[in-house]
């Protein structure tokens, strides 16, 4: 794990470089979703400008979506075409085709004629198409590959630049079957349109907020605004170009900017800077409210005439992490509890509407950050974190082993420049990493192929890592997710009860354990005769759908009961245990070193049994609940360290009061109360004083001589007024 410099100050870099529909919007445009024709194809193809499709066999699919979902369970190559129509003002207009996703590799026709390629799966990709449109109609055909891995590449000589699309333990099959690749993610999956503009287009907005602060003005900033304009026009044109700043989410002043330049024919660059005095911070919900401005900016002729006008949404706030790793938002200090995310495996699945959902439920549970495991997902996901001021970890999507060919490497690194890219104007994201258990950081592969070699994708990664730093030197860059960092405890190795002992890393980026879901859920993902797995055939279903037999028995050691109800209960038990002690153990080393935790996972991204607190149905287990208490911003948390005691016991529990917040209270207090078998034995009430942002031990608590039974321990933090600021329970059985 790499850092640029040792202490680094990083402001908000929001940078579009694309004009991203979603993001910056053109004057004009025209979608071409809707139902296309759709023909997959055997073997291969030699792809050259005359090209054509086939004249018969094909069949209607929706535009956007993934194949899968839309009942082609294929991989390899299909075609997709469209017809539409535009009007006669449109046709000789300046254009730009947009595409918004097509996983992986795109080949495109317009009326017969080859624009280009595309490779990869996240991006937003355009063409110039003006004098290509005709009036009335016109046919687009596009040529998609989403082909699979070869088994043999499989885990250190992969190709595609898709992580967990296509190579995970959480994919259909999971990630070292031979149906590991099944139900293939391949298609056109995001929205596709025509952008118009008069005479100049306006294309690769950026707005970079820069701080530029003084003694006399501690919050002075500069808003640098970067733009091409294609002019389409034989002669130099004068244009005015106009700016207007303005709060996007809240109220206060707006700014006005003006400036006349002069085009000459085909690409010009503009660049304008505006000053910006102490402007409405982005903060994180949990500290502040996530403050966002929006940048018009306008092209207009010498008569007044509106040419092009994009916009861009953007927020100014300033990050920093010390030597220590420990995180800064606008120089404060702030403990980061986390969650991994895969939202689902098929992207066009994730609506905003669902994907507010999830982020809701985050925000319910206490979970100020998110890390977007080894892949990038829909933009819609970056907008909501924007506007609900939830942090964002970003992954690169490499995991495990890739090639080391030239030719691979460079792909790499321009999909690493996409993915900045594309993404950098979001305030919610701080952080990049480029590849989740690179080879040369994986000791356990050495021990599964044969043909390991430490120095494995070492080059790859230090040129991603130089790449983005320089393209981005105002966000974290990290070269990989490290293994240490990866505390399996409990599910993989060792006893869960290992997470007392001291964190050797600042952050923890991986923990926890799978659970079944509920049971209507489970009865949603296998027939009856399934459901209750008691052959080798069945059990193989189960895998199928992630399930990890080995890890669940052996290691975890989680009772399989005597029906699919214990089941159940006896796996949701071990996972919701799991998350709380692992993250109260976490919490009581706050910036000792711990100042960042990302529990694995919350969602579960198809119809699994894996790792998340939800289930694909969004269902919760018993772990979300488990994981909210844990991640409560002011927690009584509970020293512990044995799941069963025997009679006679005398056991010490440590009291502990945790502060994430940035108040302080003087005159709260926190209540101890022992029970056994639903009746109060003891009660303990001190009076407690919390500083902002900080975690201390009060005392120990001896408990009485234990007798047989079932016990809890709960624990209240409340505040002067007797208002309730958090809760906790410990629960144990005395035999």
């Amino acid at each position: 794990m790499q850092f640029i410099p040792r202490l680094i100050t990083l402001l908000l870099l929001s940078l579009t470089l694309g004009a991203l529909p979603l993001h910056a919007k053109s004057i004009d445009h025209q979608s071409l979703n809707g139902r296309w024709q759709f023909q997959p194809i055997k073997g291969s193809v030699s792809i050259t400008p005359q090209l054509q499709a086939p004249a018969q066999g094909w069949k209607t699919i929706a535009v956007p979506d993934n194949w899968y979902r839309q009942g082609h369970d294929i991989n390899g190559l299909a075609w997709y075409k469209t017809q539409f129509k535009v009007d006669a003002k449109a046709a000789p207009r300046v254009a730009h085709l947009v595409f918004n996703g097509v996983d992986y590799e795109a080949d495109i026709w317009l009326n017969d004629h080859y624009l280009g390629h595309h490779t990869g799966y996240f991006q937003t990709f355009e063409f110039d198409v003006t004098g290509l449109l005709k009036q009335g109609e016109n046919q687009l055909r596009v040529l998609v590959n989403s082909p699979l891995e070869k088994p043999e590449d499989w885990s250190l000589h992969k190709r595609l630049i898709k992580g967990i699309f296509s190579h995970h333990d959480t994919r259909p099959g999971g990630a070292w079957s031979e149906r590991g690749q099944e139900k293939n993610t391949g298609g056109i999956w995001a929205p596709v349109e025509l952008q118009f503009a008069d005479q100049a287009a306006l294309r690769h907005l950026q707005v970079t907020p820069r701080k530029q602060a003084t003694k006399a003005s501690p919050q002075h900033w500069q808003i640098n605004t970067a733009a091409d304009i294609q002019h389409h026009v034989s002669h130099e044109t004068p244009v005015t170009v106009e700016a207007r700043i303005s709060p996007e989410n809240f109220q206060g002043p707006s700014f006005n900017f003006k400036q006349q330049q002069t085009l000459k024919p085909g690409s010009n660059r503009l660049a304008l800077n505006f000053p910006l005095d102490k402007p409405a911070l982005w903060w994180p919900a949990e500290h502040g409210k996530p403050n966002l401005y929006k940048l018009e900016l306008s092209l207009r002729d010498a008569q007044g005439k509106l040419l092009d006008q994009q916009h861009q949404v953007f927020g100014v706030r300033e990050v920093k992490v010390d030597d220590g790793l420990r995180w800064y938002i606008n120089g404060r200090r702030m403990f980061v509890r986390g969650t991994n995310y895969i939202g689902s495996q098929w992207l066009a699945e994730m609506t905003p509407a669902r994907y507010q959902q999830d982020l809701k439920m985050m925000q319910a549970a206490n979970i100020n950050a998110v890390r977007v495991h080894a892949h990038i997902t829909g933009r819609a996901f970056y907008e909501l974190c924007d506007r609900m001021g939830i942090l964002v970890t970003q992954d690169f999507p490499l995991l495990w082993g890739y090639s080391d060919d030239p030719a691979f490497i460079a792909e790499a690194r321009s999909q690493a420049k996409n993915m900045v890219q594309s993404l950098q104007q979001h305030p919610s994201i701080i952080s990049w990493t480029m590849h989740n258990e690179p080879p040369w950081d994986s000791p356990w592969m050495a021990e599964k192929y044969p043909d390991y070699q430490p120095g494995i994708n070492r080059k790859l990664d230090e040129l991603l890592y130089e790449d983005v730093s320089k393209l981005d030197p105002l966000r974290v860059v990290r070269k990989e997710s490290a293994s240490k960092e990866h505390e399996w405890m409990g599910w993989y190795f060792d006893h869960w009860l290992a997470f007392s002992r001291p964190t050797p890393t600042p952050w923890s980026t991986e923990f926890g354990a799978q659970a079944l879901p509920n049971l209507k859920s489970l009865k949603r993902m296998f027939s009856d005769d399934l459901l209750w797995p008691d052959t080798e055939a069945k059990w193989r279903e189960w895998e199928y759908h992630n399930f990890q037999r080995k890890e669940t028995f052996e290691f975890a050691k989680v009772p399989q009961g005597r029906n699919i109800e214990e089941f159940i209960a006896n796996s949701q038990h071990y996972q919701a245990r799991l998350i709380q002690f692992a993250v109260e153990n976490y919490r009581r080393q706050r910036y000792a070193p711990v100042s960042a935790v990302f529990q694995f996972m919350f969602v579960e991204n198809w119809p699994s049994i894996n790792w998340g607190i939800v289930d694909y149905w969004r269902e919760p287990k018993a772990g979300y609940d488990a994981l909210r208490t844990a991640y409560q911003p002011i927690l009584p948390s509970l020293e512990w360290k044995q799941d069963e005691y025997h009679a006679g016991d005398t056991p010490n529990i440590g009291l502990w009061a945790i502060n994430d917040t940035w108040r302080g209270f003087e005159h709260a207090s926190y209540t101890v109360t022992l029970h056994r078998d639903g009746k109060l034995l003891d009660t303990l009430k001190l009076p407690l004083e919390m500083l902002p942002d900080s975690g201390h031990k009060l005392r120990d608590y001896p408990l009485p001589a234990l007798e047989p039974g079932q016990y809890e321990l709960k624990a209240e933090i409340a505040g002067q007024d007797g208002k309730l600021m958090g809760r906790n329970s410990y629960r144990f059985q005395v035999k």
